[in-house]
């Protein structure tokens, strides 16, 4: 379950980041402690239902929204390959069949060189 309090922690680092929030003020307006933010960022701390949908609130997102992995940036070295993979198949999900063969295909194409 390691890769999945991961995720969440990268989740939470990119939206911060995106609506120019430190973890101070993201603590603040979750009222948790910043030090817990980081933790949970980090990936070093679970992470209670509760907070989570606290700092959802805070940072004026929805559950569907925040939970869509496929905009984590998986080219930075600090994303592990289960995650990788994780990343990518939520990125999958909302394509057609014909998408993801097509995906596939090209994908295929580019590992044997052509």
């Amino acid at each position: 379950m390691g890769n999945l309090r991961n995720l969440i922690g990268k989740q939470i680092r990119m939206i911060r980041k995106q609506r120019g929030l430190s973890q101070e003020k993201l603590g603040e307006l979750a009222q948790l402690k910043n030090s817990y933010i980081g933790d949970v960022e980090r990936g070093a701390r679970n992470i209670s239902l509760d907070s989570l949908e606290k700092i959802i609130t805070a940072l004026e997102t929805d559950l569907g929204t925040f939970f869509k992995f496929s905009e984590i940036d998986i080219a930075s070295n600090d994303v592990d390959k289960q995650e990788s993979l994780e990343v990518h198949t939520q990125f999958l999900q909302d394509r057609t069949n014909d998408e993801i063969k097509l995906i596939h295909k090209i994908t295929r194409d580019i590992l044997n060189g052509k």
